[in-house]
């Protein structure tokens, strides 16, 4: 997963992310990645429309959010 965040913050590719909130909630958000540390990235984050700090730990699955478009068939 952290080869898809690298690739995400050196590209600036939007991701999506599927994240275990602090209370309990799983959301789903779509990110651009802005920085990396070794427990936490920061990232615009398109929901909120602002950067936001996201657990590794909590961070359940990430996929590019592209491949959301391919699997739809939308152009």
């Amino acid at each position: 997963m952290k080869s898809l965040l690298n690739r995400s913050m050196k590209e600036q590719k939007p991701l999506v992310i599927i994240y275990l909130a602090k209370d309990g909630a799983i959301t789903q958000r779509k990110i651009i990645v802005k920085s990396l540390s070794s427990s936490a990235i920061y990232a615009y984050c398109f929901q909120r429309r602002s950067t936001r700090s996201f657990l590794l730990s909590n961070i359940l699955a990430a996929y590019p959010a592209d491949s959301l478009k391919r699997k739809r068939g939308i152009a």
